[in-house]
Protein backbone atom coordinates (compact mmCIF):
# COMPACT_ATOMS: atom_id res chain seq x y z
CA UNK A 1 0.00 0.00 0.00
CA UNK A 2 1.22 3.44 -0.87
CA UNK A 3 2.69 5.80 2.24
CA UNK A 4 0.49 8.59 1.51
CA UNK A 5 -2.13 6.51 1.67
CA UNK A 6 -1.25 4.87 5.19
CA UNK A 7 -0.64 8.70 6.45
CA UNK A 8 -3.72 9.92 5.10
CA UNK A 9 -6.08 7.14 6.87
CA UNK A 10 -4.26 7.47 10.00
CA UNK A 11 -5.06 11.12 9.66
CA UNK A 12 -8.75 10.67 8.87
CA UNK A 13 -9.39 7.79 10.61
CA UNK A 14 -8.31 9.58 14.17
CA UNK A 15 -9.49 12.56 13.21
CA UNK A 16 -13.46 11.07 12.77
CA UNK A 17 -12.66 9.29 16.07
CA UNK A 18 -11.50 12.12 18.24
CA UNK A 19 -14.69 14.10 16.05
CA UNK A 20 -17.45 11.73 17.19
CA UNK A 21 -15.79 12.36 20.54
CA UNK A 22 -16.49 15.52 20.60
CA UNK A 23 -20.15 15.39 19.32
CA UNK A 24 -21.09 12.06 21.46
CA UNK A 25 -19.77 13.47 24.87
CA UNK A 26 -16.89 11.40 25.56
CA UNK A 27 -15.43 12.33 28.90
CA UNK A 28 -13.90 9.23 30.11
CA UNK A 29 -10.30 9.17 29.21
CA UNK A 30 -8.24 5.87 29.31
CA UNK A 31 -4.95 6.89 31.00
CA UNK A 32 -1.82 5.17 32.03
CA UNK A 33 0.19 6.19 35.29
CA UNK A 34 3.76 5.62 34.13
CA UNK A 35 5.86 6.39 37.52
CA UNK A 36 9.46 6.15 37.04
CA UNK A 37 10.75 7.99 39.85
CA UNK A 38 11.46 11.33 38.60
CA UNK A 39 10.59 14.47 39.97
CA UNK A 40 11.16 17.59 37.22
CA UNK A 41 9.86 19.83 39.82
CA UNK A 42 6.87 20.63 38.14
CA UNK A 43 3.34 19.61 38.30
CA UNK A 44 1.36 18.11 34.55
CA UNK A 45 -2.47 19.19 33.56
CA UNK A 46 -3.37 16.11 35.12
CA UNK A 47 -2.36 17.35 38.28
CA UNK A 48 -4.46 19.78 38.38
CA UNK A 49 -7.73 17.91 37.12
CA UNK A 50 -6.64 18.00 33.40
CA UNK A 51 -5.90 15.92 30.79
CA UNK A 52 -3.36 12.80 31.36
CA UNK A 53 -0.28 12.57 28.78
CA UNK A 54 -1.63 9.10 27.52
CA UNK A 55 -5.39 10.45 27.54
CA UNK A 56 -7.46 9.25 24.70
CA UNK A 57 -7.78 12.27 23.37
CA UNK A 58 -4.19 13.24 23.06
CA UNK A 59 -3.53 9.85 21.57
CA UNK A 60 -5.54 10.96 18.71
CA UNK A 61 -4.30 13.98 18.62
CA UNK A 62 -0.34 12.77 18.25
CA UNK A 63 -1.92 9.88 15.60
CA UNK A 64 -3.34 13.00 13.43
CA UNK A 65 -0.31 15.05 13.68
CA UNK A 66 1.87 11.88 12.56
CA UNK A 67 -0.23 11.43 9.79
CA UNK A 68 -0.57 14.61 8.57
CA UNK A 69 3.36 15.04 8.80
CA UNK A 70 4.12 11.85 7.36
CA UNK A 71 1.82 12.49 4.71
CA UNK A 72 3.22 15.95 4.06
CA UNK A 73 7.09 14.52 4.01
CA UNK A 74 5.95 11.66 1.69
CA UNK A 75 4.29 14.26 -0.85
CA UNK A 76 7.34 16.71 -0.89
CA UNK A 77 9.39 13.54 -1.09
CA UNK A 78 11.70 14.46 2.07
CA UNK A 79 13.72 12.06 3.69
CA UNK A 80 12.48 9.70 6.67
CA UNK A 81 8.69 10.85 6.62
CA UNK A 82 7.92 8.18 9.54
CA UNK A 83 10.83 10.41 11.49
CA UNK A 84 9.06 13.70 10.21
CA UNK A 85 5.71 12.31 11.28
CA UNK A 86 6.77 11.27 14.55
CA UNK A 87 8.12 14.22 15.32
CA UNK A 88 4.99 16.51 13.97
CA UNK A 89 3.04 14.54 15.74
CA UNK A 90 4.67 14.67 19.32
CA UNK A 91 5.00 18.89 18.82
CA UNK A 92 1.25 18.96 17.87
CA UNK A 93 0.73 16.76 20.86
CA UNK A 94 2.73 18.86 23.07
CA UNK A 95 0.74 21.60 22.17
CA UNK A 96 -2.66 20.69 22.55
CA UNK A 97 -1.82 19.11 25.65
CA UNK A 98 -0.56 22.40 26.81
CA UNK A 99 -3.65 24.09 25.67
CA UNK A 100 -5.53 21.50 27.18
CA UNK A 101 -3.98 21.70 30.59
CA UNK A 102 -4.30 26.00 30.49
CA UNK A 103 -8.32 25.27 29.83
CA UNK A 104 -8.83 22.65 32.11
CA UNK A 105 -6.89 25.63 34.93
CA UNK A 106 -9.54 28.35 33.66
CA UNK A 107 -12.28 26.28 34.84
CA UNK A 108 -13.84 26.84 38.10
CA UNK A 109 -15.55 24.74 40.74
CA UNK A 110 -18.76 25.21 42.88
CA UNK A 111 -17.89 22.38 45.20
CA UNK A 112 -18.10 23.38 48.71
CA UNK A 113 -17.12 20.67 51.43
CA UNK A 114 -19.74 20.87 53.18
CA UNK A 115 -18.10 19.70 56.53
CA UNK A 116 -16.61 23.23 56.60
CA UNK A 117 -19.69 24.36 58.11
CA UNK A 118 -20.18 22.12 60.97
CA UNK A 119 -20.31 24.60 63.83
CA UNK A 120 -22.02 27.50 62.26
CA UNK A 121 -25.57 28.94 61.76
CA UNK A 122 -28.14 28.19 59.37
CA UNK A 123 -31.72 29.24 58.80
CA UNK A 124 -34.49 26.67 57.96
CA UNK A 125 -35.86 26.50 54.75
CA UNK A 126 -38.09 23.83 54.85
CA UNK A 127 -39.74 22.89 58.01
CA UNK A 128 -38.43 20.07 59.91
CA UNK A 129 -41.38 17.60 61.34
CA UNK A 130 -40.85 15.18 64.46
CA UNK A 131 -38.95 12.32 63.24
CA UNK A 132 -38.65 14.15 59.84
CA UNK A 133 -36.07 15.86 57.37
CA UNK A 134 -35.90 19.76 56.16
CA UNK A 135 -33.74 21.99 54.55
CA UNK A 136 -31.46 24.49 55.74
CA UNK A 137 -29.12 27.32 54.12
CA UNK A 138 -26.28 28.42 55.26
CA UNK A 139 -23.55 31.03 54.94
CA UNK A 140 -19.92 31.73 55.83
CA UNK A 141 -19.97 35.22 56.72
CA UNK A 142 -16.74 37.32 55.45
CA UNK A 143 -16.65 34.76 52.14
CA UNK A 144 -19.24 34.20 48.94
CA UNK A 145 -19.16 30.32 50.51
CA UNK A 146 -23.07 29.62 51.25
CA UNK A 147 -25.11 26.00 50.82
CA UNK A 148 -28.33 24.38 50.75
CA UNK A 149 -28.37 20.79 52.82
CA UNK A 150 -30.88 18.32 53.67
CA UNK A 151 -30.92 18.55 58.09
CA UNK A 152 -32.75 16.31 60.54
CA UNK A 153 -32.65 16.86 63.93
CA UNK A 154 -30.50 15.49 66.58
CA UNK A 155 -33.52 15.31 68.76
CA UNK A 156 -36.01 13.44 66.66
CA UNK A 157 -39.07 14.16 68.55
CA UNK A 158 -38.29 17.95 68.20
CA UNK A 159 -39.69 20.39 65.86
CA UNK A 160 -38.76 23.51 64.08
CA UNK A 161 -39.77 25.94 61.69
CA UNK A 162 -39.35 27.88 58.71
CA UNK A 163 -36.96 30.78 59.31
CA UNK A 164 -35.57 29.58 62.42
CA UNK A 165 -32.33 29.97 63.50
CA UNK A 166 -30.07 26.57 64.47
CA UNK A 167 -26.43 25.80 64.68
CA UNK A 168 -24.97 22.79 62.53
CA UNK A 169 -23.05 20.01 64.52
CA UNK A 170 -22.45 17.40 61.27
CA UNK A 171 -22.64 16.56 58.05
CA UNK A 172 -22.48 13.23 56.68
CA UNK A 173 -23.46 12.51 52.83
CA UNK A 174 -25.17 16.03 52.35
CA UNK A 175 -27.10 15.60 55.08
CA UNK A 176 -26.56 17.78 58.07
CA UNK A 177 -27.83 16.84 62.17
CA UNK A 178 -28.02 20.25 63.94
CA UNK A 179 -28.51 21.01 67.77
Amino acid sequence: MDPMVIYGLITVVCGIILFLMAILGHDIDIDADIDAGIDFGGMDASDAGGPGIFSLKLIMIFLIGFGMCGFIAEYLKWPAPYIIGFAGGFVIWFACYKALGWLYRQQSTSQIASASFVGKTAKITVPIPKGGTGEIYSKIKGTEKSIYLNVRSKEPQKEYAKGETVTIESVEDNTATIE
